[in-house]
């Protein structure tokens, strides 16, 4: 199954759900970060970790050309 990452402008804002990860690949490399948000007694925590399954899939699928034969 191929993920679906949704492409986003520079300065462009959204949501992330609070406490579940959250995939977020880069649109010039494929790089893959899964990110967590959390928030704890007034403070906010992030924690990213890269997601090199997810970065090689990425990347591959990016390298896919449509085939030239009829």
């Amino acid at each position: 199954m191929k993920a679906r990452y949704r492409q986003r402008v520079d300065g462009e804002g959204f949501v992330v759900p609070l406490g579940e990860v959250y995939r977020l690949a880069c649109c010039d490399c494929g790089l893959v970060h899964d990110v967590v948000w959390v928030y704890q007694k007034g403070e906010l925590g992030m924690a990213t970790r890269r997601n090199n399954r997810a970065t090689a899939q990425k990347r591959r699928w990016r390298k896919a050309k449509p085939s030239t034969r009829p």
